[in-house]
This record gives C-alpha cells, structure tokens and sequence, in this order.
C-alpha cells in the first residue's frame, strides 16, 4: 500500500503539480497583499500572479477603483477565477429634521415658535389648542389689570415728573457765570455791589379645533405644553395692551397734580409764604441737615425776591454754605468769592475763613486732573491775615486748625506739628483740640495717614 501511495505522489510531481499550485486555482495570488485588500480605496497600485504560469498582470481595479485590466492571463492565455466583490449597505439618504406644520394665525395671534419633542401631528394639534384657549382667557385677565397698571404707574410717574418740572427751576438757579479760576485770580478784601443773575437757567383668538379621544397619542402633551405658554403670553399681552390703554390720561393727571402740589408746598396754599417765612424754613432746614430743602429755600429767593429785596444776599451766602456742607467745593467757593466781592464787609469772618478752607479743596485748570493749578499758597495768605485779624473770634480754634491744614498740603509738618500744639494746649478738652492731637500722632507716625 506504501509503495502505491508512493508512486502516486511521483505521478503528481511528474505531472508539475503541487499541492500549493492546486489551491492557486481557487483563488489568484497577490504579489503584495491579499485579495481582501483588493477592492480597498486607499490600496492602489499591486498586481497578481497567474495561477498556471506564475506570470505577473494586473486585474481591474489595481491600479485605482476603476482602473482597467483582465482577468485572463497575457501570457498563458488562461482565465483566473475572479474574487468576490465585498458587498456594500445600501445607501440610505439623511432623514430631515421634523417639522412643524403650519400654523395659521387666530384672532391675529401666531403661535411663536416650539419644539415638537414626540415628532407626531397630535401633539401639535394639542399645542394649538391649549395655547389659544389659555391665551383667550389669560389675556382677559391680563388686560384688567394692565388697566388698573397703567393707571397706578401713569399717575405715580406723572406726579413726580410734575413736581420734579415746578422743582427744577429753583436747582437750576446759577449762581454766577464767571469761571472759579477767573474769580479766585479776584479775591481781595474790598468789593461792592452784588452781581448776580437770577435767570432760569379684549382681543383674545379662540381655538378652532377641540381634541377628543381619538386627537392622537400626543394630544394631551402637546395640550399641556401649548397651555402654559399661552397662558404667559396671553397675561403679558394683556396687562401691555391694558396699560397702554389708561397710562396716557393717568400721566397727565398725575403731572398736573404734581405740579400744583409741588407750588403748594413751595409758596403755601391759603396764605403764600413771606420771602422771610422762606428764608427762615431754610435755615431750619439746614440746622437738621435737611440740605435738599435748604438749598430749595434758599434759591426760590434768589429766584423770586426782587435784585433789592431784603432776604436775596442773605440767601445767596446760605446757598454757598449749604454747597460747602454738601462738599460741592467748586460753586461753595464761587458763591462766597462773588459775595465777598460785592460786600467785603458783612459776614466777613466767616466768608473769608470758608473761601480759605475751600482753596484748600480745589484746583482749577489741566485735564482730569493732570495740570491743574492748587491754590494752598493764596489760602495761607488768607490764613495769615485772617489769624492777625481775628484774634478774639469764636472760630479762632477753627482757623488754626485749618491753618494746620494749609501747612501739611505745603510739606511744611514742623509748621504744622507747632500749629496743632498750640491748638492742644490752648483749648484743651474740647473736639478741636483732639482732632489736633490726632494730626499730630498722624504727623509723628510712620505711616502718613490716620
């Protein structure tokens, strides 16, 4: 049995087959790569070998995905078995986005845009319902109360408007249209007349369709969905709608009421107001720090009393003062350098020692800041006369203590270490004397500040 197997295999090798070359008739070799690799799109540019005589060829699609060739081998003549051809999904095209359909208007309300979460026409259905039957019933009663809102906000707002319109002819009284640093370049202890000037400077859509049982799977989600928000629609709708009705008439009538009830307290009601009731309501308003009354007070006289009348000069230097307290250095300064001007004589301890204190706090020229002109030399001058001059004055403490004040912003601390001493040891126990205490320690310390 051996020895028959054995020349079977000698015929075979006789013959010129191998057991290689017989499965090479299933299936062509690939030089490179496998068949499997040949149909690839980003494998290009291989061959195959004949099954029969081994020779080398290219087949289709070798050389790219439709590059020609054959499958019968150029030299032999022989054809070789094709691979098979991957199969490929069919093409399925891209499923456009769900939408909506087309919403009518009602009553002349469009429903604003939504998302359809479901992608089924029940729930659309159901949106256009709840929407339109809650936005007939809430813009009905959104509408009443923008009624009662446009009556509340028209009248509110138009009576402030109105007394701020009486009012603001007072604040805007100006008090002189000299420039501060022109005026500041004038200071001097001799003047005349005051020179002032006193110039003024139910329509809601309704649901065309109703769901029932058999409206969808979706209705009620939709329903839902389009309710809520027809409900917030139809209430702001309405109260816009509501108010736009009753703010118009409402703000007039508030205006004019804010205007007469603005001149009533200003002058009075039965019985106008004296210009010396006037002057006098300011002063007690400024002892309470009332300075918005005060200083309304005080510039209704200027505005109103004749240029002689008796209480003008007396208001325009307690519009000045008020300024300062206010720290509105600037027109403090102004008012108090024009009062000294036109009467050196009155009030002049006190208005002299303010303008001193105020030189202090202001600097006239440059931009936003930078190159502007201090006047801590023409303060002191001030100051020093003002101290030789008033010995005996009440506000002597007051005067040193800003005189203190003069020699720090000039560097000269020894100056105002002494200035302070004599304040401490001149009026001892009193609030002067412990600010003065305070600036020395600041002075003495390190650290420049308290």
């Amino acid at each position: 049995m051996k020895k028959v197997f054995a020349i079977g295999l000698a015929l075979f090798a006789a013959a010129g087959f191998s057991f290689g070359q017989a499965s090479a008739l299933e299936m062509p070799s690939n030089v490179n790569e496998s068949t499997t690799k040949h149909y690839d799109p980003s494998h290009i540019g291989h061959s195959h070998q004949c099954a029969k005589c081994g020779a080398t060829y290219h087949q289709p699609g070798d050389m790219g995905s439709h590059s020609s060739g054959t499958y019968t081998c150029p030299r032999c003549g022989f054809t070789n078995p094709q691979p098979n051809t991957p199969s490929q999904p069919p093409y399925q095209p891209p499923t456009p986005p769900y939408q909506p359909p087309y919403q009518p208007p009602v009553g002349g309300v469009t429903i604003p845009p939504y998302t359809n979460p479901f992608n089924d026409p029940s729930y659309d259905i159901g949106y256009r319902d709840g929407y339109y039957q809650n936005y007939n019933n809430f813009y009905t009663q959104g509408y009443q109360e923008g009624l009662c809102q446009g009556e509340r906000d028209g009248y509110n707002n138009g009576l402030k408007e109105g007394e701020d319109k009486f009012n603001a002819k007072y604040f805007n009284y100006v008090y002189t249209k000299e420039k501060l640093a022109d005026l500041i370049k004038k200071i001097k202890f001799e003047g005349r007349g005051i020179v002032e000037n006193a110039a003024v400077t139910t329509k809601g859509p309704h649901s065309p369709h109703h769901g029932g049982p058999n409206a969808g799977p979706y209705y009620s989600n939709g329903y839902n969905d389009g309710a809520l928000r027809g409900q917030t629609d139809g209430r702001y709708n309405g109260v816009r709608d509501g108010s736009k009705r009753t703010y118009p008439e409402a703000y007039s009538r508030g205006y004019a009421e804010g205007f007469r009830n603005a001149d009533v307290k200003a002058h009075g009601d039965v019985r106008k107001y004296t210009f010396e009731e006037q002057f006098g309501f300011g002063c007690a308003a400024l002892n309470t720090a009332d300075y918005w009354t005060a200083l309304f007070r005080f510039n209704l006289i200027l505005v109103e009393e004749p240029v002689n009348g008796p209480f003008r000069n007396k208001a325009f230097w307690y519009a000045g003062y008020t300024k300062m307290l206010q720290k509105e250095h600037d027109t403090a300064l102004a008012i108090f350098i024009v009062f000294n001007q036109n009467f050196p004589e009155t009030l002049k301890e006190d208005t002299m020692l303010n303008i001193a204190s105020l030189l202090l706090e202001v600097k006239t020229g440059g931009f936003i800041g930078i190159g502007s002109t201090k006047h801590y030399d023409k303060a002191k001058n001030i100051l020093d006369w003002w101290v030789a001059s008033f010995p005996g004055s009440q506000k002597f403490p007051e005067a040193l203590f800003t005189l203190g004040k003069c020699y720090e912003k000039l560097k000269d601390t020894n100056s105002a270490v002494l200035t302070y001493k004599k304040i401490a040891d001149t009026y001892p126990n009193t609030t002067m004397a412990e600010d003065a205490k305070k600036r020395i320690k600041a002075i003495s310390s390190w650290w420049p500040w308290d």
